[in-house]
């Protein structure tokens, strides 16, 4: 006899999240453990001290030495090799201030009576501070001497620090490089006594150079022509070092090439020529993929994928990619995606990235003007876009769009129609977008610092057709700035707005293009589309980000944020804070949304797989009158924004 039982859906859920929270965590745990039990050589360090130090503090001392003496629940061993170079970091930190002379020795290792802990002292001999008295430059007749002095870091009255100085030679070469100088040669000279010195910098600038000829080495399957027509250099053009670097980052940026370098080498037809010498490393040219995943939009999902990087040895990329998932096993597949794409990098030979994609695509959706309300969404389209890149890391994006889409399989009857704004049936959508987006993050999968912003812009109907007419506009902000102890502070704003015109005013725009939020990427602790839909966007977050140990890090956040009917309907007392309203919980609701919550996310080479909890601050009653729960669980791959 068999017997089976109906598990929840919530308790399939956790049940999922908590499987990969296991999976995520006991290798951390375990790596963990086991640099524990490396690090059990030496003895315990019970101590550290600091004697004859007066320019700098012990603690400014002991921050530049990976060796640590023990703290409530965490204790450090000491190992010979790391405080010998503990004692060279001591020196360096000196040097750079001047104090070419310091001398960091250990003065003593007291153990205790069975040698299983240990006291380190060490002592400083700090000398005399050099002080730069004078900078001079000599041989300079192309730039001017006031350009050259404000490139220089080594300043008048500051301590002396040699690397500096040999950081500073780079400089004014780089810069006579930029000018077209490529042969200049700069060395520098320091002179002094008693604390004084005088640094001097001899430049020799030579001709100034132009290209002459162009090679490739290490392309076995990309044509020469497919390399060199991303450099910025032509032949007879004044050498620019700015534009080879700017050469090497195009040429690695079509994705062909896994290391790209361009060696400048003397001409060989003139001596007041350059060639340029591109070495590359080829990727594979097909890709085969495939990937398990989990996140709050489809939950469990398969994704798989076929890429030819260089098709036809034309440099057009072709991909293959179709996802599935399911968010709920009960209803079977909830999402079913399909993509064919194939990207051109020069399209019609100029410099412009054009592509063509033809996707189908099937969901399954919730429709809250109705209890349990749900309906199939199918579209099937053609997107063709064109790229162009700005200066100062800016882009602008154009795209065109022809779409069918069939609403069908919905979940209530006709008596209920009355209140659905959802229609079911086919229809064509055909609409133009602009996006203009500048993107200065570094790096770009875990950013440090910078900043995004995009502006886009997008209109169906009128002149280009279709069965909808609306006006669709977005705006988002994103900056990253570092802070104490490693950490970053992460902020980000967005704003929607989209509105019908023409035949389709009575209608609205269409139910699948409105805006929608809560979740993992707008606002945690609420469900995924928990809010709207609606034709007004507001969102704002901030992010601290802060490292913990080996590759997990942590995170503390607040979000906020809604959805609109329309943006008259935005008034000032949904800001209020702690304010529950009656009627929160409805899907036109205006109060807006806070949550607050923690996150603890492992690096990955594509950005953090993250686990979020976020509590609602704003807790109201549900439509059966209920207190709403405190807040909910998110789990996805890459930040928030």
């Amino acid at each position: 006899m068999t017997h089976s039982a109906n598990i929840p859906v919530d308790m399939k859920r956790n049940l999922l999240v908590a499987t990969l929270l296991v999976l995520v965590l006991v290798p951390s745990i375990s790596c963990a453990q086991g640099a524990r039990r490396r690090g059990t050589s030496g003895p315990i360090v019970r101590e550290i001290s600091i004697t004859g130090n007066s320019y700098f503090s012990g603690k400014r001392i002991k921050s530049v030495m990976r060796t640590e003496a023990s703290k409530f629940l965490r204790t450090r061993r000491l190992r010979e090799s790391t405080l010998e170079n503990d004692l060279l970091s001591i020196e360096a930190l000196y040097t750079r201030h001047g104090f070419l002379e310091v001398q960091a020795v250990r003065d003593t290792l007291v153990y205790d009576t069975d040698h299983e802990s240990v006291r380190i002292r060490i002592s400083v001999e700090e000398g005399v501070q050099t002080i730069v008295e004078e900078v001079f430059l000599v041989g300079n007749t192309v730039v001017k001497e006031k350009k050259l002095h404000e490139l220089l870091k080594v300043e008048k009255g500051q301590p002396l620090n040699e690397r500096m100085v040999d950081e500073d030679k780079y400089r004014l070469y780089s810069h006579y490089a930029d000018e077209g100088f490529v042969f200049a040669f700069i060395t520098s000279a320091i002179r002094g006594a008693n604390g004084k010195a005088t640094v001097t910098f001899r430049i020799s600038e030579g001709q100034e150079a132009e290209i002459d000829d162009v090679s490739v080495r290490g392309n076995d399957r990309v044509r020469s022509s497919i390399i060199t027509r991303e450099i910025t250099l032509d032949r007879g053009d004044v050498f620019s070092g700015r534009k080879v670097v700017d050469s090497q980052q195009k040429i690695l940026d079509t994705g062909l090439f896994k290391d790209v370098e361009i060696e400048p080498r003397p001409g060989t037809s003139d001596s007041a020529t350059v060639d340029l010498l591109v070495k590359v490393k080829e990727r594979k040219m097909r890709e085969l993929s495939l990937a398990v995943g989990y996140g709050n939009r489809d939950e469990a999902r398969l994704t798989a994928g076929w890429m030819h990087r260089n098709l036809w040895n034309s440099g057009r990329q072709f991909d293959v990619r179709t996802v599935i998932g399911s968010r709920d096993f009960d209803k079977g597949l909830t999402r079913k995606r399909g993509e064919l794409a194939l990207t051109d990098r020069w399209l019609l030979g100029v410099r412009l990235v054009g592509a063509v994609a033809i996707y189908a695509e099937e969901t399954l959706e919730e429709y809250k003007e109705v209890a349990d309300g749900e309906y199939t969404l199918g579209r099937v389209g053609v997107n063709l876009s064109v790229k162009k890149g700005l200066p100062r890391k800016t882009q602008l994006t154009t795209t065109y769009t022809h779409e069918f889409v069939d609403v069908r399989d919905a979940s209530w009857g006709v008596e209920e129609t009355e209140n659905v704004r959802l229609e079911v049936g086919q229809e064509v959508n055909r609409a133009a977008a602009a996006t203009i987006e500048r993107d200065t993050r570094r790096p770009f999968f875990n950013p440090l610092g910078g900043s995004i912003t995009r502006l886009s812009v997008r209109r169906a109907g009128g002149i280009f057709g279709g069965d909808n007419s609306y006006n669709k506009v977005t705006w988002s902000w994103s900056r990253y700035f570092r802070f104490y102890f490693r950490s970053v502070i992460a902020l980000s704003t967005r704003v929607g707005h989209a509105n019908a015109y023409g035949e389709s005013r009575n209608d609205g725009v269409p139910e699948y293009e409105r805006f929608y939020a809560g979740g993992s990427g707008t606002v945690r602790g609420y469900d995924e589309k928990e809010f709207g839909p609606g034709d007004f966007l507001l969102l704002a977050n901030i992010e601290i980000r802060y490292p913990l140990f080996w590759k997990l890090g942590g995170v503390c956040f607040l979000d906020m944020g809604n959805v609109w009917e329309s943006i008259d309907d935005v008034t000032k007392s949904d800001f209020d804070f702690f304010v529950p309203s009656e009627e929160y919980g409805s899907r036109r609701a205006g109060d807006v949304k806070y949550s607050l919550g923690l996150g603890l996310g492992i690096q990955t080479p594509v950005g953090p797989a993250r686990v979020d909890y976020g509590v609602r601050l704003k807790r109201g009653v549900d439509a059966d009158g209920n207190k709403e729960s405190i807040g909910r669980i998110h789990l996805t791959v890459g930040h928030a924004f």
